[in-house]
């Protein structure tokens, strides 16, 4: 057999160079599945407000204003969300946060189903927001830490293709729910999936990168020792042997800083890239989705219709999985992520002209393959920027730069959307994504095989 037995007697093999040497196996697969489903849940609370959007105006009397602000509340808490946890992780575990973001974004979704006036609709949303903002820099960041990098590209895509599943999954709850029980009845039942936390306390292990990281090598030898036991049974063979592997400059210098060492020389220009690139990602992304159905509704098509137009659209972006995953190993990480983010900005202005059933079906879709395809290539590159010990630092720190945008998207859309008409909504939400296409090219490293 080939599995590692510490010995003593002999140096010390890392965590890292145990992991890489693992073969594509069902237990690895299980492990991510638990992270994709933690993501697939939230995503669809972090989607489900987008449909429910006409329906909360009408409720509340809301102008396409305050609209906007209701649409950036929940994007300012994901802001301090990603931010907090990212860092939190860092110190204290990947498990640990990832479990009470997803209890705290649970409760808040059932205090949200409660809403009884326009201030307390912002409040419970703003801390929807603060709870799923926690979650997502921590599921990316374990889902990396636990994949050996040959695979990793292939299992970041499949994890980010669970986004518009999730939107779907809302847009089919809220046509089934909201009829009967009412937006109060869709946000109760998008804020019960929360409950899979306890399948990740049950079955997922702390990252052993992280506990390595933070000098707990006795923790992380009997994780990452457990894991090899398990993907060894799963396979029926034996692993093949520890090919050592040298540290990253990264990973030799400074550790444990936080955000100061975000703003050291080494890592500069990554901030700057990540900051452009998130913000105007996000800025675009769920600027142009939080007004999707006012956007139809705009165009002539009733609530129920846009809702189901959405929900459908949305499922264009599950093929774009299986070309991410192919140019991400093909032309890297980098180029991947650039292309997909400039023509998702180019699907984005052409979808705009879109006047009739058809033509919102057709290009709505096309639209759609490049836009959940550019979260998939962003979700792969994004933690592979960062050394171990900074990794939840780093991808909360771009998220949260995300989340500026994100905040400032549904506002600055809102305000074109009211001034100039939807198609200008398209044309602006296309400009900034092209930007950040740019970014990327002019700023980013490429990534390709990193290991970490």
């Amino acid at each position: 057999m080939n599995v590692l037995l510490n010995d003593t007697t002999m140096p010390r093999l890392s965590v890292s160079s145990r992991v890489e040497r693992l073969p594509k196996s069902s237990y690895q697969t299980f492990l991510c599945w638990l992270l994709i489903i933690a993501w697939f849940v939230e995503a669809i609370d972090l989607g489900g407000i987008a449909y429910l959007m006409p329906v909360l105006a009408k409720a509340f009397n809301l102008d396409p204003k305050t609209l906007g602000y209701l649409g950036a509340i929940s994007f300012a808490g994901m802001f301090v969300g990603s931010i907090i946890s990212g860092n939190l992780s860092d110190r204290f575990g990947r498990k640990k946060i990832l479990m009470a973001s997803m209890a705290f974004w649970g409760i808040a979704g059932v205090l949200l189903s409660m809403a009884w006036s326009i201030e307390s609709l912002f409040v419970f949303r703003f801390l929807l927001g603060l709870g799923l903002g926690a979650q997502v820099p921590i599921g990316i960041t374990m889902l990396s830490e636990l994949i050996p990098s040959k695979i990793r590209g292939k299992y970041l895509a499949l994890y980010q293709a669970f986004l518009p599943v999730g939107i779907t999954a809302a847009g089919l709850i809220t046509y089934l729910v909201l009829p009967k029980f009412g937006w109060q009845g869709v946000f109760f039942v998008e804020a019960l999936p929360a409950l899979w936390l306890f399948v990740i306390w049950k079955y997922m292990p702390e990252s052993p990168r992280w506990l390595e990281s933070k000098s707990k090598f006795v923790e992380a030898d009997k994780i990452i020792g457990d894991i090899e036991k398990k993907v060894q049974k799963s396979t029926g063979g034996d692993l093949p042997p520890v090919e050592v592997l040298t540290e990253s400059d990264h990973d030799k210098g400074p550790r444990n800083k936080g955000f100061g060492e975000l703003a050291t020389k080494a890592f500069l220009p990554v901030v700057v890239m990540a900051a452009i690139w998130q913000g105007s990602t996000m800025l675009g992304f769920y600027g142009l989705n939080t007004w999707l159905s006012a956007l139809l509704v705009a165009k002539g098509f009733s609530v129920i219709k846009s809702i189901g137009f959405v929900s459908l659209i949305a499922l264009g972006g599950l093929p774009a999985y299986f070309l991410v995953s192919y140019l991400a190993e093909k032309i890297g990480r980098k180029w991947n992520a650039a292309f997909f983010m400039i023509m998702t900005g180019i699907g984005a202005y052409i979808w705009g002209s879109a006047t009739s059933f058809v033509f919102v079906i057709i290009l709505g879709l096309i639209f759609q393959f490049f836009y959940y395809g550019m979260a998939m290539a962003n979700n792969v590159y994004l933690p592979e920027l960062w050394p171990t010990h900074l990794r939840g630092t780093g991808v909360g720190f771009g998220l949260s730069c995300g989340r500026i945008g994100a905040l400032i998207g549904p506002i600055l859309l809102g305000f074109v959307m009211a001034t100039y008409g939807p198609m200008a909504v398209f044309a602006v939400a296309a400009g900034i994504l092209v930007l950040g296409g740019v970014a990327i090219i002019v700023l980013g490293p490429e990534t390709k095989g990193k290991v970490f």
